[in-house]
C-alpha cells in the first residue's frame, strides 16, 4: 500500500476570509503541549505499591500509593512525596499559564477589538491556570506543615523512651 500526503486546500481549516483571500497568521490552533511527570519511589519499609499510573491492575488507585501510616517514616515519606508532586505540578501549571497567554495573545483579534483588548482576554484565561499553580504551591506548603505539626504533636511518641535499668540485685527472701 502506498500512502500519499496531500496538503489541505486553502481555507480547509476555516481560515479563509469571505473575499476569497487567504490570511496568513502565525496562530494555527490551540494546542499547548505539557505533561505531568510523576516519579514515586517505594521504599522497602512496608509501604504499599506506589504507582504513577492510575488504574494499574492489582495496584493502587492513588498516585502516591495507598496511604499507610504505620510509623513516623511513613508519614515523613508521604508528606515528602506530596510536596515533590505538588511542586512539580505548580511549575508545570505556571509554565502552561504563560504559554497559553502567549498563544492566545497572538490569536486573531475579534472584529472591533484592538491589541490591548486581545491581550487582556488572554491574561484572563491564563490567570486561571496561574491560580491552579498557586493552589498546587499551597498544597506543597501544607504537606510540609502537616509533617511539622506531626512532629510537634507526636514528638513524645517518636522519641525513644528511657528504659528502666536492669536491677543488679535480684530479689531475695
Amino acid at each position: 500500500m502506498a500512502s500519499t500526503s496531500v496538503p489541505p486546500a486553502a481555507g480547509a481549516n476555516g481560515s479563509q476570509t469571505k473575499s476569497g483571500k487567504v490570511k496568513n497568521t502565525s496562530f494555527t490552533g490551540f494546542a499547548p503541549s505539557f505533561g505531568l511527570n510523576v516519579n514515586v519511589q517505594a521504599n522497602g519499609g512496608g509501604r504499599g505499591q506506589t504507582g504513577a499510573v492510575l488504574g494499574q491492575q492489582g495496584g493502587s488507585h492513588f498516585i502516591l500509593g495507598d496511604p499507610e501510616f504505620n510509623n513516623a517514616d511513613d508519614v515523613r515519606n508521604y508528606c515528602n512525596h506530596v510536596r515533590a508532586l505538588m511542586i512539580q505540578a505548580a511549575i508545570e501549571l505556571a509554565m502552561a499559564s504563560k504559554i497559553l497567554e502567549a498563544r492566545l495573545a497572538q490569536a486573531q483579534t475579534l472584529p472591533g477589538d484592538n491589541v490591548v483588548q486581545a491581550r487582556l482576554r488572554a491574561l484572563k484565561v491564563g490567570r486561571k491556570l496561574k491560580k491552579a499553580s498557586d493552589g498546587a504551591t499551597a498544597a506543597a506548603k501544607s504537606a510540609v506543615g502537616a509533617y511539622g505539626a506531626f512532629t510537634r504533636e507526636y514528638a513524645d511518641l517518636m522519641r525513644p523512651r528511657p528504659q528502666r535499668a536492669v536491677t543488679t540485685n535480684p530479689f531475695r527472701f
